[in-house]
């Protein structure tokens, strides 16, 4: 594999010995995946409103919320101040109209469906994102701080009802955990199903987001590389002195609770020492010519490690749209949250990487018989101001009450647009959605229906949405 990752610990990424021990990871030479993993389960069976459903899900999530009124719902008759600089071009769908700075996307909008009326009524990014990533509200924009019991996120539950191989992790989040305010964002894990549901953690090496140009590369995750000293046979040797150890412990204290430690730490091992999941991590295994497509910068590579993980077998994986630009003080994990420099931003920068990246990720999964199988949505946790502030070279700020989302791929219809909003792209005029519809499309695309319940870590049953699907976007 190739070189070092951060993964889950503190703000920074980073366990502590306290940590480790109380995941039990330090005996099997700290392995720091064990407790993301733990039992299977299945849905309750019930009808499904989709034929043919998707199998796997890319949720390619626009960090600080991507201007609707920039993008796919544009307002050319608005006044200045409100339109902005751009204007819409035609695509391949007669009547349906995109952003010019959106060339490639606008001859596939026939692979796609453009749902305008996605609104919700928060406006914080933490509590935001928490409503977008699971279709349950946390209430308020003061909901920013997670909590063990926090509604889990949709990768979360795809790993209980329709988990990967024992090889592969589920669920992936990749190449940025989540912060807003120094929080983590809510419902960006396994929540009440517990961390063992815990998307896979592959967040990107500091020192390569400073670099100033990609070499086609994204390191591997460091939790699947063994350290130089230790070989695969040494570690296996660890693992059956571990097995005794555990052995003799349960005999004398909770047996139940050491059959699930081991079976977290089987499970992370299994991770270390599968060739198929050291594979699909692996970009130094396309071509050059897939990473000239996909683009070199992170947003193009990251949706390379995207299909490559879907290819291999990986359920669903949250891929964040950032981008590394120059002389801005925006996070990087926050990039589409434009207060200003908005428009030399989307100009540089953000349009012409959302461009390539994501139309490469789907002619690549259509060419490759993917797309049928696979979900792919686009969205952030909220659209932007249609009035432009008066920030350096103008600014758009939060705004949820509408915003547009893309759908595409199996259990989605193909050539849509959805919903509608006013003159202004201020508020939704025409099939309101909210997370929660959202969810409930989701899931029922992925064959899941949206009235299943299942039990959380306390055995209390609960519903994985409360939303109802969008019919009109199911396939």
């Amino acid at each position: 594999m190739l070189t070092v990752f951060d993964t889950l610990g503190d703000r920074q990424g980073n366990f502590t010995r306290r940590d480790l021990l109380k995941a039990g990871l330090l005996g099997v030479g700290g392995l720091t995946v064990a407790d993301l993993f733990g039992a299977q389960a299945t849905a309750a069976t019930l009808p499904s409103r989709v034929k043919r459903p998707a199998s796997n899900c890319i949720f390619m999530f626009l960090n600080g919320g991507q201007a609707q009124i920039d993008t796919f719902d544009m307002k050319p008759d608005a006044p200045d101040g409100i339109r902005g600089p751009y204007r819409p071009i035609a695509t391949r769908v007669a009547g349906t109209r995109i952003c010019e700075k959106l060339p490639r996307l606008a001859t596939l909008t026939d692979k796609y469906s453009i749902l305008r009326s996605a609104s919700h009524p928060l406006s914080a990014h933490n509590s935001s994102a928490a409503y977008v990533l699971s279709g349950h509200t946390p209430g308020t924009d003061a909901s920013i701080r997670p909590t063990p019991m926090d509604h889990p996120t949709y990768g979360s539950v795809l790993s209980r009802i329709k988990p990967a191989a024992a090889s592969l992790p589920s669920s992936v989040l990749t190449p940025r955990l989540l912060f807003d305010m120094g929080f983590p964002t809510p419902s960006a894990g396994g929540g009440w199903l517990g961390r063992r549901h815990d998307p896979f953690p592959v967040a990107r090496n500091r020192m390569m987001s400073k670099a100033p140009a990609w070499n086609g590369k994204l390191p591997g995750p460091r939790s699947l590389v063994l350290p130089a000293e230790i070989s695969h046979d040494r570690l296996a040797s660890r693992r059956h002195l571990l097995g005794t150890l555990d052995a003799e412990f349960s005999a004398a204290r909770d047996a139940a609770a050491t059959r699930t430690l081991q079976a977290h730490q089987d499970k992370a091992l299994n991770l270390i020492l599968s060739p198929e999941c050291q594979a699909a991590f692996d970009l130094s295994r396309e071509s050059a010519a897939t990473h000239d497509r996909y683009g070199r910068f992170e947003m193009g590579q990251v949706l390379l490690l995207a299909r490559r993980l879907i290819e291999s077998g990986v359920r669903f994986v949250t891929a964040n749209a950032v981008s590394n630009p120059k002389n801005t003080r925006l996070s990087s994990f926050q990039i589409w949250d434009t207060h200003f420099d908005h428009f030399r931003l989307y100009n540089e920068t953000l349009l012409p990487e959302f461009d390539q990246a994501l139309s490469a990720l789907l002619e690549d999964l259509d060419s490759r018989g993917l797309l049928d199988e696979t979900l792919v949505i686009v969205m952030g946790e909220m659209g932007r101001t249609p009035k432009i502030n008066k920030a350096k070279d103008g600014g758009r700020d939060h705004w949820g009450r509408a915003y547009s989302v893309l759908w595409a791929g199996g259990g989605v219809r193909e050539g849509l647009v959805h919903g509608a909003t006013d003159k202004h792209a201020a508020s939704v005029i025409h099939a309101k959605v909210s997370p929660d519809d959202i969810a409930a499309t989701l899931y029922e695309a992925l064959g899941i229906p949206h009235g299943t319940v299942i039990n959380d870590i306390a055995g209390r049953p609960r519903h994985i949405t409360d939303g109802t699907p969008i019919d009109a976007l199911l396939s």
